[in-house]
């Protein structure tokens, strides 16, 4: 594959990294050394002072001095790194990746080999290890002769004793952000435009609002329905009444009037501040995205503009760049994320505004869709300003007695030299960025992929190619197209200071304080309706009761007042009459001694009979008198039941009344 590209790029063709890549018959190569990471236990550092000796002694030059050596190399074989290897398949026989293509170039220059004697190593963050990078580098060094990765130069390192042989990775600290680029505003009316009002929020927000708006009315009935209001209504009209009320409220315009009950009043309260906080969030966020506003940021090129306007900065944790940024700037709003991938993924999205990035790694990403998908992010400098001068090559141990490791680096930086000098080493990191690039940022404006792909199709290769005739057209002659403003932009937007995504919807979890309130005071508003709803019917009870009562005593005293007993009537009455005819009796027994003078007095026997008469008139009299009474007893026997059954009436009307009239009634009744 690198032979094929290389012979279809003229100008690469010829260069002596790119013949021995084309012939070089490696690939699929495992790990040699095996030993885990960070172990004490490996001890790969070869003895090269007897070689140190030869070339002191003049025997052998220095460039030859490395020849028919098998160098122990440890390798970075980590996500993001410049080697390509897998643990199943081993170094790819496509392409090896940079570090390893120029390993190459260096092991044929210098006469040695290496693919046949490496080890690998991970990143050292992970939960496996707990390291630093500074930790792997020194272990490294320790025990193999060489470790190769992008090991940047710092005062720390060399103070450790790390040697760097020369610089092939450009790792000066930059900052990448997003271009200030100019806002097309189509002055003609499109059918998307209809929905512009539906922008303010999101779809779950929206559907949470009609839903709540639905619950609210349902609530209300319920409240109604407590406190009796219901007003005849059937129950369609009823739900109907409520939920326009519920609708209408919710666009502010305040409609329930004044609530009499407790729990009502928290209701409305509760909807009222509910569809205030709404209404303010969408209309402000309604004006921000139509109002033809274009906010930016100030204009940075240095860490020390960003502290001052207080931009965030994206950095991978743990890095060299990260180290420079904390220790130089502690007022940074720094943001570390674990990859290079989700520092990018954190610009693009709004979480920051730049990301601190190494010379080299931007050249290669810029036209990478993963980091750029846009091609809208770019240098953050427009003369090649750098946040801080640095470099990376790989690292030996500096060793100028022991093991002479020195040597190893000294030849190492000739034949870089040599590469320099030839341009061999640009021509590798060509082919580096060229390979793994899906996007064209100097020629093709990500706004028109979608119409390249419907007149190009999906193939990546002409996607790529900067001379498809089609994609020259459209970029000359760019669409203008209509864009809804956020009040700020993903990277100069009060959001991206605060951390918040810069969307220009209002999603669910932005708005989730106001929908979880009114909620809470709904049900503590139908939860305070039912313990009064249930105090209520106590109190009626008792009241009802006690009048009960009272009404029965007030019955008793009155039946004792106004009518003797049957028996005490029956008592009295058979008295008299019994008295009357002892008297009687008494009066004929007497008279018996003057019935001869009856005999001679016709008039005397006249009066007798009369008096008997009139004794069995009285007698008959009080017979009546008698059931008189006792008719009157079962009359008033009969009133009592009735004011009995018409007190329970009385019990059942005062209910309604109290359900009515609330508290009051209670109270009147």
């Amino acid at each position: 594959l690198l032979y094929i590209f290389s012979s279809s790029t003229s100008w690469l063709s010829g260069s002596p990294a790119l013949a021995y890549a084309a012939e070089s018959p490696f690939g699929g190569e495992k790990a040699f050394f095996t030993t885990p990471q960070m172990s004490p236990e490996a001890d790969y550092r070869q003895d090269v002072c007897d070689r140190y000796k030869a070339f002191r002694n003049g025997t052998v030059e220095l460039k030859d001095a490395l020849r028919g050596m098998k160098l122990n190399v440890l390798m970075g074989a980590y996500n993001g790194s410049y080697f390509n290897y897998d643990d199943e398949t081993g170094i790819s026989a496509a392409y090896p990746g940079i570090a390893a293509s120029l390993l190459d170039e260096l092991a044929q220059r210098a006469g040695f080999t290496w693919r046949t004697s490496f080890g690998i190593f991970t990143d050292p963050r992970g939960a496996a290890f707990n390291e630093t990078w500074t930790d792997v580098l020194t272990w490294g060094v320790e025990h193999y002769d060489m470790n190769v990765d992008w090991w940047a130069l710092n005062l720390e390192r060399l103070n450790l004793g790390i040697a760097y042989t020369k610089p092939w990775y450009d790792s000066s600290i930059i900052l990448v952000g997003r271009e200030d680029e100019e806002e097309i505003v189509d002055e003609e009316i499109e059918w998307s435009d209809f929905w512009n009002w539906t922008k303010p929020f999101s779809i779950p927000v929206w559907l949470t609002t009609f839903a709540t708006i639905i619950v609210s009315g349902f609530v209300y009935m319920l409240l109604e329905w407590m406190n009796d209001e219901v007003g005849g209504r059937g129950s369609w009209e009823w739900f109907a009444d409520n939920l326009y009320l519920s609708a209408v409220n919710a666009t502010q315009a305040y409609e329930y009037g004044t609530p009499r009950s407790v729990p009502a009043k928290i209701f409305a309260l509760s909807m009222a501040s509910w569809a205030l906080i709404l209404a303010a969030t969408y209309t402000a966020n309604l004006a921000s995205l139509l109002v033809d506003k274009r906010v930016t940021m100030q204009k940075v090129e240095t860490v020390e503009e960003a502290v001052v306007f207080g931009y965030p900065i994206c950095t991978v944790a743990g890095t060299n760049t990260d180290t420079y940024i904390e220790e130089s700037f502690p007022s940074a709003l720094r943001r570390p994320q674990v990859t290079l991938e989700d520092v990018y993924r954190g610009v693009n999205s709004g979480q920051c505004a730049f990301a601190a990035d190494v010379v080299q790694s931007w050249l290669g990403n810029k036209n990478k869709r993963e980091f750029n998908p846009n091609c809208d992010l770019d240098w953050v400098s427009n003369n090649g300003r750098v946040v801080k001068s640095n470099a990376a090559g790989f690292a030996t141990k500096a060793d100028a007695g022991f093991k002479c490791s020195g040597l190893i680096r000294d030849v190492i930086n000739f034949h870089m030299e040599v590469m320099i000098a030839d341009e061999s080493l640009d021509d590798l990191w060509t082919i580096e960025n060229k390979r793994n690039q899906d996007l064209d940022c100097e020629t093709f404006r990500p706004e028109l992929l979608e119409e390249l792909k419907k007149s190009e199709g999906n193939d990546a290769r002409r996607l790529r190619d900067p001379l498809v005739k089609q994609r020259s057209t459209l970029a000359s002659n760019p669409p203008r197209r209509r864009r809804l403003k956020a009040a700020t932009r993903a990277a100069g937007a009060s959001a991206v200071f605060s951390g918040e995504s810069s969307s220009q919807q209002m999603e669910l979890e932005a708005m989730m304080g106001p929908f979880f309130i009114h909620f809470a005071l709904m049900a503590l508003s139908v939860f305070i309706a039912f313990c009064t709803k249930y105090y209520e019917k106590r109190a009626l009870r008792d009241a009802n009761e006690t009048k009960r009562l009272d009404i029965s005593q007030k019955l008793r005293v009155s039946d004792n007042e106004k009518s003797p007993s049957l028996d005490t009537a029956k008592t009295q009455s058979f008295g008299y009459n019994s008295t009357m005819k002892s008297r009687l009796n008494e009066d004929l027994e007497g008279s018996s001694t003057r019935d001869d003078e009856m005999q001679r007095d016709p008039s005397l026997k006249s009066q007798v009979e009369e008096l008997r008469y009139s004794i069995e008139k009285s007698e008959a009299a009080t017979q009546r008198k008698l059931d008189m009474m006792i008719e009157e007893n079962k009359n008033l026997q009969g009133k009592m039941d009735m004011m009995i059954q018409e007190n329970q009436d009385l019990r059942q009307l005062t209910m309604v009344i109290v359900q009515r009239e609330g508290k009051t009634s209670v109270r009147s009744a």
